[in-house]
């Protein structure tokens, strides 16, 4: 049930604010919440609607594995009883845990061209997360970095490639007039697979890495895709547990993510690498972009859309990096540059010539190297965003 104590006016010289919680389990305030974003995005040409059921499912308690270690409150705001705004304040046991932090999370943020809009939005948020004695507020995530998160402030002007977040944005300006200052930047880079192949320094790495490190590469077997997801939790939880922002994710979000994936997985994009001893030591995974086929779907996926996806594929151009990781102790010795390799080498053959990779922390100098390395171009920006509550 909504928790009805978290009902807040907010008043201004001009407008009168009332921010509303909502109850999930309640399928017709979801939908409200769920259909906001249609209204802020309605000319905008770049936005790509998210699929209807992929937003529900993620914000259903009774469904999605996230609620197992956390808690979302959702609420929206109304001015003349029209809804104007969302965001929900997030609460993620299995972070804070993991970190020994204090962090109250907030997420699915989206309002109108309006400031008192979203001040509102934020301050109700930030009282409910104080409230509860969390120290400090941090986002935006949808709703922990194992899903879409942050904040597009750079490169508006391109759509969003699969699993990515577009906003407006006056976004960030409202974020930083409210008190949010920006904690981290991720970067998004494209790199034109023929152009990659044309790296002189790129292949003569790629050729003698495997050698050097008495290793073999393999595509996952997708027949076999409950011990693959192991192989890739295994790998995950080490390569990622020191990167900032990192949570780990539990075997029932694991086990959700494959099963969404394997929908459009293509074992071609998604190589690994062995040691001597038959261990994954390594993988990666690229994502063909349906954001391509699916951005005229308005957010549906049935009744017939879904045969566009089995059908149009051809028309797909882009993919997305969404997952590279090596083992901390076979880093450095060129691996990266094998799986980019093949990636890049099967992509060309189904006719896919552009590639994002992202996002990247700031922070991850090899990464950024890495990427750069293979003539990556940084070409679009994303943020997190904290404020101190105490």
């Amino acid at each position: 049930m909504a928790e009805s104590s978290y009902f807040s006016i907010f008043n201004s010289k001009k407008n009168m604010i009332a921010v509303r919680p909502i109850d999930l389990t309640n399928s017709k305030e979801k939908k409200v919440f769920v259909d906001f974003d249609y209204q802020v995005y309605k000319y905008n040409p770049y936005w790509t609607a998210p699929l209807r059921m992929d937003v529900n499912d993620r914000l259903n308690p009774k469904k999605h594995p996230f609620y197992k270690e956390g808690h979302i409150q959702a609420f929206l705001a109304y001015e003349n009883n029209e809804v104007v705004g969302r965001i929900c304040a997030i609460e993620n046991h299995q972070y804070n845990s993991f970190h020994n932090s204090k962090l109250g999370f907030f997420g699915f943020f989206e309002c109108i061209e309006n400031y008192d809009v979203a001040e509102a939005l934020l301050k109700t948020v930030e009282d409910y997360h104080r409230q509860k004695g969390y120290q400090t507020l941090h986002g935006p995530v949808n709703p922990s970095t194992n899903y879409e998160s942050g904040l597009l402030i750079d490169g508006f002007e391109d759509h969003p490639k699969i699993m990515m977040v577009y906003n407006p944005p006056y976004y960030q300006e409202y974020f930083e007039r409210f008190g949010i200052e920006l904690a981290m930047r991720m970067f998004a880079y494209k790199f034109q697979e023929a152009d990659v192949l044309k790296n002189e320094k790129f292949l003569r790495v790629k050729d003698i890495a495997l050698t050097r490190s008495k290793c073999t590469l393999r595509l996952i077997d997708k027949s076999n895709i409950k011990k693959e997801i192991e192989n890739v939790k295994k790998i995950y939880n080490k390569a990622w547990e020191n990167n900032w922002g990192f949570v780990p994710m539990t075997d029932p979000e694991l086990e959700l993510m494959g099963s969404e994936l394997k929908l459009i997985l293509d074992p071609e994009l998604a190589p690994m690498i062995e040691n001597e001893k038959g261990e994954v030591i390594a993988f990666a995974l690229a994502l063909p972009d349906i954001n391509q086929i699916t951005k005229d779907f308005n957010g549906n996926l049935f009744p017939f859309n879904f045969l566009k996806l089995i059908f149009q594929k051809k028309k797909i151009t882009w993919v997305r990096v969404l997952l590279l990781g090596i083992l901390p102790e076979y880093r450095g010795k060129g691996l990266d540059a094998v799986l980019y390799y093949e990636m890049i080498k099967n992509g060309l053959k189904k006719g896919i010539v552009n590639a994002e990779a992202s996002w990247i922390l700031e922070s991850n100098d090899a990464m950024n190297r890495g990427v750069q390395t293979v003539n990556g171009v940084q070409y679009k920006t994303y943020a997190i965003f904290e404020k101190t509550l105490i």
